[in-house]
């Protein structure tokens, strides 16, 4: 993956690997968000993996089923794995009508940071919100 100097957003895969979302297909409101944004002009190029249905999704990069199921995960085109805001950043570089977006948070100083924060404490509540009977959804 190669990127545009003058904003930083990924605009080809030359000898890259395509870029990989890993999601809660389980998480009502992780599947509606993902649904909005696999319905959106690029979405197409990317592989779209449900960690729900496929717990080994991740294995080959040491990260347990539960540990994959607590975060948003995206590995872009080099190989590189994020979580959390910097996995939307990630995601919002490869969708045309997002990377203004993922512009404008990179472009200022901690806010992706202070974004991955609030992230962090709302990804924990979902999760114990679908723990809530110590099952937590497992396959």
């Amino acid at each position: 993956m190669t990127q545009n100097a003058a904003d930083g957003v990924a605009t080809d895969r030359v000898g890259g690997q395509p870029v990989t979302v890993f999601f809660d297909g389980g998480c009502p409101m992780c599947r509606r968000e993902i649904a909005h944004y696999r319905r959106l002009q690029g979405a197409e190029r990317l592989d779209w993996r449900d960690i729900h249905a496929d717990p080994d999704a991740l294995s080959d990069a040491g990260i347990s089923w539960q540990k994959a199921m607590e975060r948003l995960h995206v590995r872009d085109g080099n190989g590189a794995l994020r979580t959390g805001a910097y996995a939307f950043v990630t995601l919002w570089r490869e969708l045309p009508g997002y990377r203004w977006l993922a512009r404008m948070v990179s472009a200022i100083p901690g806010v992706v940071w202070a974004m991955d924060r609030v992230y962090t404490v709302f990804a924990r509540w979902r999760w114990r919100r679908r723990c809530r009977d110590g099952v937590c959804g497992a396959p």
